[in-house]
C-alpha cells in the first residue's frame, strides 16, 4: 500500500512540476505553445501525463543504497552489503552477559554476534573475554548469576557498550538482549529504545569522527515488535533525534542481503526527504 501511495504522490508532484515548466514556456514562446496545444490538446495531455508516470516509475524504483541527512552533524548511507567488509568501527549487538560461546543454545551461530565472534575470534576465545574483562570493568555490573550453568555470569544493564579490537576493526559491542525465564534472548520496544539511546550517547563520546557502521539492530532473535521497515525508520528517527550526536564521517546502516524483500529504501528515503524538506 505505502509503494502505491508514494507512487500516485510522486505522479502528483511530477505533474506539478511538468505545469510549471509548460507555463514558463508558455510565458516565453505562447504562439509556439497555443499552436501545439490547440492542434493536439489530447495528445498534449497525454504527453504530460506519460511523462509524469515516468518520473514517478524513475522516483519509486527499487533502491539497494540511499543517502539521507538525518541531522546537520550526521550523514548516512543505507544499504544491502556485508557488515564485516567496514573498515572502522562496526556495532555488534549481543547479549547482557556478552557471552563468547557460540554453542547454538546461548548464542546461534546465525546471529551477528555468533558470525562476529566465529570470524574474528574463532580460535582465539581467550583473546576476547580478555578484551572484555577489561573493557567492562569500568562498568557496575547487575548482577552475579552464580546459578547460570553455561556462558558467563556476570550480567551487565542493556545499553552497555564495550569495545573490543581485531584485524584492526574496531567493535562497540552493545548490549541488546536479556535472557526471559525460558532463557530465550528478548527485549522490548522501550528497552529497545533506550539501548539506542546509549549506544548513540557512547558513540558521540568515543568514536573521535570515525565512520560507524551499524547493522539493523533488533532485526534478528531479538524480539523487537516491528517489521523490518519499521524497523530500519526507527532506527534512523533515533539517530536524527540524537541532537549532540556529531560524525563527521557518517554513519553506514548495513542491511543483510535475506531481507532485502522486507525492506523498501525509496519508501524510507521519500519518508526522510519530506520530513527534511
Amino acid at each position: 500500500m505505502r509503494k502505491i501511495s508514494n507512487f500516485i504522490e510522486s505522479t502528483f508532484v511530477a505533474i506539478g512540476y511538468i505545469s510549471s515548466f509548460v507555463t514558463i514556456f508558455w510565458a516565453f514562446l505562447p504562439n509556439n505553445m497555443t499552436e501545439l496545444a490547440n492542434k493536439c490538446p489530447v495528445s498534449f495531455l497525454i504527453g504530460l501525463f506519460i511523462l509524469s508516470l515516468i518520473f514517478a516509475y524513475y522516483t519509486n524504483r527499487s533502491k539497494n543504497k540511499i543517502k539521507l541527512n538525518l541531522s546537520d552533524h550526521v550523514k548516512a548511507k543505507i544499504f544491502f552489503g556485508d557488515l564485516f567488509e567496514s573498515n572502522e568501527i562496526i556495532v555488534i549487538p549481543v547479549n547482557e552477559y556478552f557471552d563468547t560461546t557460540v554453542d547454538d543454545k546461548i548464542i546461534s551461530s546465525k546471529t551477528i554476534h555468533g558470525k562476529f565472534i566465529k570470524k574474528f575470534f574463532g580460535g582465539n576465545e581467550v583473546d576476547l573475554k580478555r578484551q572484555l574483562t577489561n573493557g567492562l570493568s569500568q562498568y557496575k555490573p547487575l548482577e552475579i548469576n552464580s546459578e547460570r550453568k553455561s556462558g558467563n555470569k556476570v550480567k551487565y544493564p542493556l545499553g552497555t557498550v564495550c569495545e573490543v579490537i581485531s584485524d584492526n576493526k574496531i567493535f562497540y559491542l552493545v548490549a541488546l538482549t536479556r535472557f526471559n525465564s525460558n532463557h530465550r534472548a528478548e527485549v522490548n520496544n522501550s528497552e529497545y529504545q533506550r539501548v539506542l539511546c546509549d549506544l548513540f550517547s557512547y558513540i558521540e563520546q568515543n568514536s573521535q569522527g570515525r565512520k560507524v557502521s551499524i547493522p539493523l539492530i533488533g532485526a534478528g532473535h531479538s524480539g523487537v515488535k516491528l517489521s523490518k521497515q519499521k524497523l530500519l525508520e526507527f532506527l534512523l528517527f533515533s539517530i536524527s533525534l540524537k541532537d549532540d550526536l556529531t560524525l563527521i564521517n557518517g554513519v553506514d546502516v548495513v542491511l543483510h542481503e535475506s531481507i532485502k524483500k522486507e525492506i523498501d529504501l525509496t519508501s524510507t528515503q521519500i519518508l526522510f526527504n519530506t520530513i527534511g524538506s
